[in-house]
């Protein structure tokens, strides 16, 4: 029992640490649904199969209704049906409901909304995994035990019965060989039913750890520095066996396993890494290249020594993101100099704590976090800034890889990060990858590129008319955190930094 806690335990540690959202299992989206602007909150059951929680918060006209349907990327059928919402009676415009998740990986929530401007709909992609495994309480355990030995005793007594005593007239005793007969057969009975319970214990073993075998493992990766033509760089390296052997048919059977779909660019990059120091004083978002997908090197900023946890967001064709792990040691004497291969790498050094309001921007300019007074997980984190020029009035935005900024959140201990832009923690070329597939797309890699270049239509479309960003985003969890913004001014990326210490969100009827 202790083993199998333990066991359990550390596989959901593993995901808490490296999962998709890394500690922020929640899909977050902020955008349209047709004429109507919704915010949507999606909570996965962490099992699979398993009933996630779907909120859809409609702005402005009251609808007539919100509906709700999941469907896997690859589905090979048609999507199931729409599965109503109701209103939550102590929050007018929030809907909830309910919707089954029957397979891993690459699903989508569509969220349909009807009302007087007319019907509108968005689809959501939701990375729905298996990390965690539900416990029998130790009152079921017992129950069932109590249950189960008082219905073997039953059909033993009742084999013994009939055997002994089925064939007898009314009152007349059963005869020695009788009662032999039923002693024989009831201990005829109890071996079969011993076997019957000994494979079912066994069935019930290995389904058990089948599951497990089967649950969310995040590929593995490294970060290691090296220096090409003199100039040191970050290499973030996928060493996952599986992802190495993705098109390796044979070996991929025999290890029982599935090929992963390609990764494409997401804001127009194939990688976005964020190397963030121990003490979260320096922060850095640099875009490695990669000529095999293996191995993605970047110019490594001009960050000081000290031990770094490395994070990589990727997206794969399907729809389906990663966040890769790792750490890294930067030496106090390697000499890193300044400047950028890419012209949307961005870092922050020297950073102090600031749990106020404001934050100044390098080109003079301030952000302000419209922050509330406290902050309790799983409340919505109001993660709202307005940027403003020196003399106050509103500051002109440009559009950072498509979008008004990006921000990233991480807890002081690294057991959350999470990666956000305006529409939440959903990325653009996962969303796209939905809406975009058609039944052709069941060769590798044409939908990809299909994404890419919508993605990058968008993107040189893109414009921003006012001086807000804001990100929709709950802390999932107690503790200190430290939230990153970037926007970008003059063709530069500027970046800020917030404190927010999050209280435990009170549990109801305490």
């Amino acid at each position: 029992m202790i083993r199998t806690f333990v066991r359990t335990l550390s596989v959901a540690v593993v995901y808490l640490i490296a999962s998709g959202h890394v500690g922020s299992p929640d899909t977050w989206f902020e955008g349209n649904a047709g004429p109507y602007p919704v915010t949507v909150q999606i909570q996965t059951a962490g099992v699979v199969p398993g009933v996630a929680r779907v909120f859809v918060r409609v702005a402005g006209d009251r609808p007539a209704s919100v509906t709700i349907q999941g469907n896997k990327f690859d589905a090979q059928g048609a999507a199931p049906p729409p599965e109503p919402t109701e209103p939550v009676a102590s929050d007018p415009g929030l809907y909830a409901g309910k919707i089954w998740i029957m397979t891993g990986g690459s699903n989508s929530v569509t969220v349909n909304v009807t009302g007087p401007r007319g019907n509108g709909s968005v689809v959501i992609p939701v990375v729905a995994v298996a990390f965690s495994r539900y416990p029998l309480s130790t009152p079921m355990v017992i129950g069932l035990s109590v249950l189960g030995v008082f219905l073997c005793v039953g059909l033993i007594s009742i084999v013994g019965a009939a055997i002994r005593e089925g064939s007898l007239d009314p009152g007349q005793p059963p005869s020695d060989r009788s009662r032999k007969r039923a002693r024989f057969a009831m201990g005829l009975t109890s071996v079969i039913l011993g076997l019957l319970v000994f494979g079912g214990a066994k069935w019930w073993q290995s389904d058990d750890d089948n599951y497990e075998k089967n649950m969310y493992k995040p590929l593995a990766s490294a970060a290691t520095i090296e220096t090409r033509d003199g100039i040191p760089m970050v290499n973030v390296s996928i060493t996952d066996s599986v992802w190495r052997h993705r098109n390796d048919a044979s070996w991929l059977q025999q290890h029982d396993a599935n090929a992963w779909t390609p990764l494409v660019e997401d804001h127009g990059k194939l990688m976005h890494v964020f190397l963030i120091s121990e003490d979260m004083s320096s922060f850095a978002h640099v875009h490695p290249d990669s000529k095999d997908s293996i191995d993605f090197p970047a110019r490594l900023p001009p960050l000081p020594g000290g031990r770094y946890r490395v994070f990589g967001d990727v997206v794969h064709e399907s729809g389906f993101t990663h966040t890769l792990v790792s750490a890294l040691d930067i030496p106090a004497t390697l000499q890193l100099p300044a400047g950028t291969a890419d012209p949307d790498d961005s870092w922050l050094i020297g950073l102090k704590p600031n749990e106020g309001s404001t934050a100044a921007l390098e080109d003079g300019s301030t952000i302000e976090w419209e922050r509330p007074k406290k902050f309790v997980a799983g409340n919505p984190g109001a993660l709202r800034f307005v940027v403003k020029n020196a003399d106050g009035s509103p500051a002109s935005l440009e559009p950072y890889m498509g979008m008004a900024g990006h921000a990233v959140v991480a807890r002081a201990d690294g057991a959350v990060f999470v990666h956000l832009h305006p529409m939440g923690t959903i990325s653009m070329a996962s969303q796209m990858a939905y809406v975009m597939r058609t039944a052709e797309d069941s060769v590798r890699g044409r939908l990809g590129k299909r994404v890419s270049e919508a993605e990058m239509s968008a993107m040189s479309h893109a414009a921003i008319h006012s001086n807000v960003v804001s990100f929709p985003y709950a802390f999932p969890r107690e503790g200190p955190y430290r939230v990153w913004v970037q926007v970008k001014r003059g063709g530069k990326v500027l970046t800020a930094a917030f404190d927010a210490n999050v209280s435990a969100a009170v549990e109801s009827g305490s």
